[in-house]
């Protein structure tokens, strides 16, 4: 696999042919690009993102081979560096946008309960917030987008967009683009709320 050149370990992984072995080398060659951009952003050896987006290399370059086109006359190293060069301020950008709030971690250690206790009050009473401002919204879609997302689900988890633009006949963008303009004007409301 040593002399095998990248276009086609990727075109591989692309197709599912021979795909964990050809990731493997993939990620054998180009972790050290990926490191060095982390590296480069965080530089803090004890930040908790920073050890999530190590733990995470491996995802992140098989999403970046997935999604590589050899057509755009890129070398795959090039688009890694840029690939983790966005995910490293996408993170950041998240992560900065969500204050954190510590806990007493030697009470919620001694006692679960009250871990569980907190957090689901605080998601059933932002739940409740925020389908209070949906269901007022005249756009339908509004509401069966945010239904399907996050109480209907699949599989325990979020439902992805692509079933709920097929349910809505409707393209993952524009789903997409609703669900952000309206969580744009929830985070005002529960904003003046709170002011």
């Amino acid at each position: 696999m040593n002399k095998v050149e990248d276009g086609f370990l990727i075109k591989s992984i692309q197709n599912k042919e021979n795909d964990e072995a050809c990731l493997r080398e993939i990620i054998s060659r180009h972790s050290g690009i990926y490191l060095e951009i982390v590296n480069q952003y965080y530089h803090d050896n004890d930040s908790q993102l920073k050890r999530d987006l190590i733990k995470d290399k491996n995802f992140n370059i098989y999403q970046s081979a997935i999604k590589f086109d050899e057509s755009k006359n890129t070398k795959f190293s090039t688009y890694l560096g840029n690939e983790a060069r966005w995910i490293c301020l996408n993170s950041y950008n998240k992560q900065r946008k969500r204050p954190t709030v510590e806990y007493d971690e030697v009470v919620l250690e001694k006692n679960p309960e009250a871990q569980d206790y907190i957090q689901e009050l605080i998601d059933e009473e932002l739940l409740e917030k925020i389908f209070d401002v949906i269901s007022k919204n005249t756009d339908s879609r509004v509401f069966k987008i945010f239904k399907m997302r996050y109480i209907t689900g699949k599989q325990n988890k979020v439902m992805p967009w692509k079933y709920i633009s097929k349910k809505l006949n409707m393209s993952i963008q524009g789903c997409i683009n609703i669900h952000n303009s309206t969580i744009g004007k929830i985070k005002d409301l529960i904003k003046k709320e709170v002011l």
